[in-house]
């Protein structure tokens, strides 16, 4: 007791009791009292700290825990106290409070191996994962065999995408921890991240196994079948997630992402606007409801929608931000009413936002400037798989001359399979650079003294501009596919023929525009199914016009010009088919905008089915879309024997049609305005004799032609990166 008679014990012990009894402000005004008298009272900062806490006065209650900490000399009991709040933070979820104290008690305590470890949890939540590694490392060091401490190291690399590193301390820490279910999750998303989907498929389920209530687990258990394109799979699991919680909103887009890629596309835009209602600021949401309006065909509500996503994230530098301007991108490519000037401007406004920042990475190179050397050529692919590039991209690869070139594959795939195989037998070198960084991926790009760089993607999901935005070599450039500029002021060139970029289209590319002395690209066609039939109009008497084309592409300039050639010709019908359609309600909805043109639906047959070489047979004419072309499919019509009619339009993918017509000798099916567009197919629909012979002729005119011709196509692209790297020697980079 003190002299003044007041026995800060005894009251501290009245405080105590009125907290049981659920007396709190009592409780504040006894603890309060004792401070007052004795400022350094540890128990009575620490009592109030409790009071303050449970009012939810959260930076209250950490101040006078800080104070009550300051003043002890106990050590481990202060600890333990101060870990107690910890866990109160982390279960209400309050990061940013979490953060401060932890990294208060890290500096004052730095091997408390326990304080790092929240710190890290702290900024893993807030997706600050360099500063999450940071003192998971700092946790590491001091509790090397801690698993709570070793699955947040290995969480925090698998979040800055070293998941090759996070795999292995997850073997340790489920090694040492074999009950630990979110060890088991952590690990099955360093295995998924990896492509290693078989592996990823066990850990989930181990994880289930051992905590089957935790739902996020199945959110991830979905993601792995999604990547398996086990859609069906990947639905279910998540309703199965819904289940067991209702507000767990990551789950939301990864369910319309399945819908879509099922070709439910209406039931994604459902359940999209279900989610918008239960909680209308998840930006995840918002860009998976764009993707499903997108491929919906509603591209200006898709825009819209994915600049409502991109509102919500304060770094619009950000990886989302910049996958959801390239969503925008690619709407803006099919858009049937803006200019390529336009357009253009959105691609320029990339490079600013997301790309130039790069520039100071820029470094000097150190390539032998030899004009005539053998060049290291490195191809930047996410399509090493069996993909539709394969019949583009093989028989360059097989053909290339390799007295003139070193091959180096930089594959950014999702898994491999056979053709994969392929594609490593036909490289000198193989890297796989999905498990690595773009920092990483630039650090080996240069160490492999990379001449000539080729970027295979452009804008499409899961591409690597971000490593070109670095110029790790010489000379870089885009080709094949995505079919537009990549808008990086770090790329030099652009390749691609003359029909599809034009010389007054030079503006319109960030990159200088290359022109190959033949066509863009050689095609080598999958001969297993696509054996020749007669024509169906010889047969029926019906001619029937078809067009294999995603919904994006059929817009209401197409739909109108389609459904008045249609009314010109009472005796045809026409075919509409690809995955899109897959959705019964899609097809209707489809079918609904030719109706008001006057077209009758029996008329109109839509619908998915696969392979697409037995669609074609059913077809006799092939009707291109516009403004922004079809691609691989256009060369399939021909090769079936079936001529097809095409709009040049926006350069270049306008223009797609174009350059396969002119590759293969039939200019005179390109038309330039969308009447003489309907006039072609008209006259063409009119010359059934010129259809049944063309359907037994064509495909001996394309192999004919230099479309196939892959030793042309092999040596004509060898001369432009032989001229690509003359200039580079003589003048430097582009």
């Amino acid at each position: 007791m003190s002299k003044s008679g007041f026995d800060p014990k005894v009251v501290l012990r009245e405080a105590q009791a009125c907290i049981k009894a659920g007396k709190l402000e009592e409780a504040k005004q006894v603890a309060l009292r004792v401070i007052q008298r004795f400022p350094l009272n540890e128990e009575a900062h620490l009592l109030l700290s409790k009071v303050y806490f449970n009012c939810d006065q959260d930076e209250d209650a950490i101040a006078h825990l800080q104070k009550a900490f300051s003043i002890s000399h106990k050590m481990v009991i202060d600890s333990k106290a101060y870990y107690t709040i910890l866990n109160r933070f982390v279960t209400r979820k309050s990061y940013a409070l979490l953060e401060q104290a932890s990294r208060w008690l890290v500096n004052l305590r730095p091997k408390d191996g326990i304080a790092w470890d929240y710190l890290s949890i702290a900024c893993l939540e807030q997706q600050k994962f360099e500063a999450a590694y940071d003192a998971a490392l700092h946790a590491e060091k001091i509790l090397p065999n801690n698993p709570h401490v070793l699955n947040n190291l290995a969480c925090s690399l698998t979040s800055l995408e070293r998941c090759a590193e996070s795999l292995e301390i997850l073997q340790r820490t489920v090694a040492i921890a074999p009950e630990m279910a979110t060890a088991y999750n952590n690990l099955g998303n360093a295995y998924r991240f990896l492509g290693r989907y078989e592996e990823a498929i066990e850990s989930f389920s181990r994880a289930i196994q051992l905590a089957p209530g935790m739902a996020y687990l199945y959110n991830n258990l979905g993601l792995t079948y999604r990547s398996l394109d086990r859609c069906e799979s990947a639905i279910e699991v998540y309703h199965q997630a819904l289940q067991i919680q209702p507000d767990l909103h990551q789950v939301y887009p990864n369910l319309i992402e399945a819908y879509r890629h099922a070709g439910q596309i209406q039931q994604a835009i459902d359940c999209s606007n279900s989610a918008i209602q239960l909680n209308d600021k998840i930006p995840e949401i918002w860009a998976a409801y764009g993707d499903a309006l997108r491929d919906g065909g509603y591209l200006d509500a898709a825009i819209e929608a994915y600049i409502q996503a991109v509102s919500f994230r304060t770094d619009e530098h950000s990886t989302f931000n910049r996958k959801v301007y390239t969503n925008v991108l690619f709407c803006l490519n099919y858009h049937p009413d803006l200019s390529a000037e336009v357009i253009f401007n959105a691609y320029r406004e990339f490079d600013q936002r997301f790309a130039i920042q790069f520039r100071d990475k820029w470094q000097a190179f150190t390539n032998d400037k030899v004009p005539g050397k053998r060049l290291k050529i490195g191809y930047v692919c996410q399509s090493f798989y069996n993909q539709v590039c394969k019949y583009f991209l093989i028989p360059l690869l097989e053909k290339h001359d390799r007295s003139q070139v070193e091959i180096f594959a930089y594959a950014q795939i999702p898994f491999e399979d056979e053709v994969t195989e392929h594609y490593k037998k036909l490289v000198d070198h193989w890297i796989p650079i999905r498990s690595m960084t773009d920092d990483q991926a630039v650090e080996r790009i240069r160490a492999d003294g990379i001449d000539i760089l080729i970027d295979v993607s452009g804008h499409t999901n899961s591409n690597r501009l971000m490593i070109f935005a670095q110029k790790p070599a010489p000379v870089s450039l885009h080709w094949l596919e995505y079919g537009y500029t990549t808008g990086l002021s770090a790329v030099d060139y652009f390749m691609t023929d003359s029909p599809s970029v034009t010389d007054d289209c030079d503006h319109l590319f960030s990159e200088k525009i290359w022109r190959l002395d033949g066509p863009a690209y050689v095609y080598r066609p999958d001969t297993r199914l696509a054996i020749l039939n007669d024509s169906p109009a010889s047969q029926t008497g019906i001619v029937t016009f078809g067009s294999l084309s995603r919904t994006t592409r059929i817009n209401h300039r197409v739909v109108r010009i389609w459904a008045a050639i249609l009314d010109a010709m009472p005796n045809s019908r026409l075919v509409i088919n690809s995955g899109d359609f897959k959705d019964p309600l899609v097809q209707e909805e489809m079918a609904s905008r030719f109706m008001q043109y006057g077209i009758e639906r029996s008329r109109l047959d839509i619908g998915f089915s696969s392979p697409s070489w037995e669609v074609l047979k059913r077809i006799d004419i092939g009707l291109d879309c516009f403004p922004h072309n079809s691609g691989t499919t256009l060369l399939e019509t021909l090769y079936m024997g079936i001529p097809f009619v095409t709009l040049q339009d926006r350069p270049p993918v306008g223009r797609i049609g174009s350059s396969v017509l002119v590759g293969m000798g039939r200019p005179e099916w390109i038309a330039t305005s969308e009447e003489e567009y309907a006039q072609k197919a008209i006259i063409l629909a009119h010359d059934v004799d010129g259809l049944i012979r063309m359907r037994k002729t064509m495909r001996q005119e394309m192999e004919a032609s230099m479309l196939m011709n892959e030793d042309a196509f092999a040596r004509s692209v060898e001369k432009a990166y032989r001229q690509m790297w003359q200039l580079y020697c003589e003048k430097g980079a582009a």
